[in-house]
């Protein structure tokens, strides 16, 4: 009895463990398979203003045709790497899913890499357009944002690019280079938006982008077959939000005077008049450090802090057109390192002003570094920060240090 009894426990032991291992088959299997063949990818989305005013938005997508995109070949006989679908909706997703109509395959998200978003549109909020994207989880935070200048994000989406069969990857690798080598513009992703909007105590800037050249030949892939294409994207200069709204842009200088202060700068390259003669000399950053602080106002003066912002700057002369200049005595070098801190100073000076007695945004994050060095004062003046941010004082300092010269010492220009 005993025997059979330890017999049965063992049978049902490898019972219940075979039971299991096909429980485990069965629930793990690809449920939410999707094939490759009955996916439309979008790289990018568009939203702009509905002309006809029927409906509120007009969204834009645009989807890889994947047996075109494989081949590598921009001008592929079978036709374009990608094509676009545009629909109007009140809502980003009623939009999306009107275009059911129109496509023979699911659109999927999950390799978006780009939002661009129409002048009129931006004006009346950007919050409602990210809403779908931050509750989704098949489409990622980490898409990069940008305001359509002076055209529509459909048109943008539109033209075809030369460098790269996928035009959405042209202007988001073109942001990455920029950001690079110039800082004039810098990637800013949904969730970095999202995340001021919940905090509330900074505001937001994003890049944006025109159509250089002729609009109406970009949505041909005769464009592709100049070495000159008739019409191109190109970055322009920061866009300014306030309270997810946009407001105005920022100019070339302005643009890179925020991103000083915004660490943004990896390197770039800043032209200075030549000291005594005409002409110029460039200088190559390669490191650039920004620190701010809040301080508090000493007792018995009003109530705004005084913002502290140090800049530290190394940089090489990579070209010198001047008479005058010579760099071969660590005088010299200290002399454009001066001249130097006086035109990156310049820049902040600018895009500070723009952004406090202009636009009245907080883009530089004046408000999130009170909060967070000065918590005190905060609760006093948190409420009233949008009054008081124009006329909040800053002390600027710039220290530049010019490190070499190149292999040549002194210039062949006379």
């Amino acid at each position: 009895m005993k025997a059979r009894g330890r017999f049965g426990r063992k049978a049902a032991s490898i019972v219940g463990i075979l039971a299991m291992l096909l429980g485990m088959m069965i629930i793990s299997g690809c449920w939410d398979l999707r094939h490759l063949d009955r996916l439309s990818v979008v790289m990018a989305m568009g939203i702009d203003d509905d002309p006809t005013g029927k409906q509120k938005m007009r969204v834009t997508m645009q989807t890889v045709l994947a047996q075109n995109a494989a081949s590598g070949n921009k001008l592929a006989v079978e036709g374009m790497s990608v094509m676009t679908f545009t629909e109007t909706g009140d809502t980003v997703f009623e939009a999306i899913r009107k275009m059911t109509r129109k496509t023979s395959r699911r659109l999927f998200f999950s390799h978006t890499r780009l939002l661009i978003i129409g002048e009129d549109a931006a004006r009346k909020g950007v919050y409602p357009l990210l809403d779908l994207i931050e509750r989704n989880p098949d489409i990622r935070l980490n898409i990069a944002v940008m305001i359509a200048r002076g055209t529509s994000a459909e048109k943008l989406l539109q033209t075809t690019t030369l460098m790269d069969s996928i035009p959405a990857n042209q202007i988001h690798d073109t942001l990455d280079i920029n950001q690079s080598a110039q800082g004039q513009e810098y990637l800013v992703k949904v969730n970095d938006i999202t995340r001021n909007a919940m905090a509330g105590k900074q505001q937001v800037a994003v890049p944006s982008l025109v159509l250089e050249g002729e609009q109406s030949a970009g949505n041909d892939e005769e464009n592709m077959k100049h070495i000159h294409p008739k019409v191109e994207p190109k970055l322009s200069t920061m866009a300014i939000l306030k309270d997810g709204r946009f407001v105005g842009y920022l100019t070339t200088k302005q643009s890179r005077g925020l991103s000083w202060t915004q660490n943004k700068v990896k390197s770039t390259v800043v032209k200075l008049d030549c000291p005594r003669s005409e002409g110029n000399f460039i200088v190559e950053v390669y490191h650039s450090k920004a620190k701010m602080k809040a301080e508090k106002p000493k007792y018995g003066e009003s109530q705004k802090p005084v913002i502290h912002v140090d800049l530290e700057v190394k940089g090489s002369i990579k070209e010198i057109m001047c008479t005058d200049l010579g760099v071969k005595e660590e005088s010299q070098l200290e002399e454009a390192g001066k001249l130097m801190d006086a035109a990156v100073g310049d820049e902040v000076q600018d895009a500070i002003r723009r952004l406090q007695k202009e636009l009245n945004s907080d883009a530089m994050g004046w408000g999130m570094l009170v909060y967070q060095e000065q918590p005190s004062l905060w609760k006093q003046i948190g409420g009233r920060w949008t009054e008081l941010f124009p006329d909040v004082s800053y002390v600027l300092k710039v220290k530049t240090d010019i490190t070499d010269s190149g292999v040549r010492v002194n210039s062949i220009v006379k």
